[in-house]
């Protein structure tokens, strides 16, 4: 695995990608890469990245904060807004031509730089393909992030029993995850019993359980502002044949394409393993997302393991693998599980039970 990454690290990675691509001043605006870039983690921060020194700039509110967390970049503070803060920003790095990630900004927000004067060109963004391969510091903030939910997901399984409802199952889930340090779960558990299973995302409702029912939960935790995705199907009671069978289904979809998993595999090849797998058992109409999906800062980032992706797996990548099936008036069975791409093939993170 690579080296202990720094901010400063990182930020010479990427003045190495736009040295190649040809981009002199590089504006960066989404939150989650002005946090891997330079450590700050404020609501109102822009990156303006050229030759020398970056430059963060930020709002009063932020200003102290700032000077803490990214001590290895310039801080400028705007005084009337935060565009014209940006074009001082390019002012003083001489930059005849901002280049900014396109699916970023807004088309009022590109207008509002364009009228300070700035010549602004698009392009796909070069931070997130770095993020795409974690560092060891972000692997050990995964780690604890998915044994935080682990170790919550373990004390809740006393819980998920006859009477008991979504609601309170999804409540008490989050609870536990808070209380293991997290300051916030990664996304709205999903709870999902009965015929709700069919729903791949449904939301948590008053439905109580009852004996016999298939029970999706779907959650995660946070550590350090990176997450974790972890899905499990449990049944309260004794399973039916039925049931069974497409749970069986699942985990062999999930585990042919966990298994093709090295560095040089494309993405799209990961998720027609699994599908094809469904299909053959005459489930494939009632698969209908993409098997998996990369995660860190993010819950969803890249790469994405779907029939589309045009992207090839990479030593450093972390993603999730979570094949489904979801059938109407019956219920669903998902499981998800989150893997690491090693030099010659993969390690799986998670590692809790995947009995039904």
């Amino acid at each position: 695995m690579r080296r202990l990454r720094t901010e400063s690290t990182r930020v010479a990675a990427l003045k190495r990608l736009m040295e190649e691509r040809n981009i002199v001043t590089l504006l960066v605006t989404q939150r989650e890469n002005v946090r891997y870039l330079t450590g700050f983690t404020g609501s109102s921060g822009s990156v303006v990245l050229s030759s020398g020194r970056p430059m963060l700039v930020t709002d009063f509110r932020y200003q102290i904060q700032a000077a803490a967390e990214a001590p290895e970049v310039t801080v400028l503070v705007q005084k009337k807004d935060h565009y014209s803060a940006i074009k001082e920003a390019a002012r003083r790095l001489g930059a005849d031509i901002l280049w900014f990630d396109d699916a970023s900004l807004t088309i009022d927000r590109v207008k509002a730089l364009r009228k300070q004067g700035l010549r602004l060109k698009g392009i796909k963004d070069p931070v997130e393909e770095l993020r795409q391969r974690k560092d060891t510091v972000e692997l050990a903030k995964i780690r604890t992030a998915i044994r935080r939910a682990e170790d919550s997901f373990q004390a809740l399984k006393r819980f998920v029993r006859p009477g008991a409802s979504e609601r309170e199952l999804g409540f008490k889930l989050e609870m536990l995850i808070r209380e293991r340090g997290s300051r916030r779960t990664a996304f709205d558990i999903i709870v999902a019993s009965g015929t709700n299973g069919a729903m791949p995302h449904a939301s948590t409702t008053g439905r109580r359980l009852r004996a016999g029912d298939l029970v999706t939960i779907d959650f995660g935790a946070e550590t350090d502002g990176y997450y974790c995705d972890i899905t499990r199907t449990v049944c309260v009671g004794r399973p039916t044949p039925r049931q069974r069978l497409v749970h069986d289904l699942v985990l062999r979809a999930q585990e042919q394409a966990i298994n093709a998993v090295k560095p040089g595999v494309r993405c799209a090849e990961l998720d027609r393993l699994a599908r094809t797998t469904i299909a053959q058992a005459g489930h494939g109409k009632h698969f209908g997302h993409a098997t998996g999906h990369g995660i860190g800062l993010m819950v969803h980032e890249g790469p994405s393991l779907s029939a589309l992706s045009k992207g090839v797996v990479d030593e450093g990548m972390v993603f999730t693998v979570e094949p489904g099936v979801y059938i109407a008036g019956w219920g669903g069975v998902r499981i998800e599980d989150m893997v690491l791409v090693t030099a010659d093939g993969h390690r799986v993170l998670t590692s809790l039970p995947r009995e039904l």
